[in-house]
């Protein structure tokens, strides 16, 4: 009886359940849309920051290269510099001896001459020989996967 007495009373309470069910989907899908706003928003600020540390990264390598670059090129003109003063020690060493010797400046001198043209001969064979096995047509073949 008591749910004939009041006939008017069941389509407002299906309707405010409808109404609060409705509510309650909304208010789920907003969220769920908030959540995937805040994780996109989050996944770029991720990518930023992964970026910018490649970006620093890449510019402290480029610093780090340039710093070997200058330290090596100082060694180099160091070597240069050691290297020349001791082949010059030893062609002067090469005619001190010969005058010694044979008392004769000009058969040292020559003996200076052609052993630093053998020397000559010798670096420039070994240089081309070093080409064939480091050049650009090796490191291409390398890449290729032809070696």
């Amino acid at each position: 009886m008591t749910a004939n007495a009041h006939p008017e009373n069941h389509p407002q309470r299906d309707t405010a359940e409808g109404e609060s069910l409705r509510l309650k989907q909304e208010q789920a899908i907003e969220a769920s849309f908030h959540s995937t706003y805040s994780a996109v928003i989050n996944l770029f600020k991720v990518k930023h920051k992964k970026y910018q540390k490649t970006f620093d990264l890449a510019f402290l390598e480029g610093k780090i290269t340039l710093q070997a670059v200058a330290v090596f090129s100082i060694l180099a003109l160091l070597a240069c510099v050691f290297i020349t003063t001791l082949w010059l020690l030893i062609n002067v060493a090469i005619v001190v001896a010969i005058m010694q010797l044979y008392s004769s400046l000009w058969l040292g001198l020559l003996t200076a001459a052609g052993t630093n043209i053998l020397m000559l001969g010798i670096f420039f064979y070994l240089m081309r020989k070093v080409k064939r096995q480091v050049g650009f047509t090796r490191t291409k073949r390398v890449v290729k996967g032809d070696i």
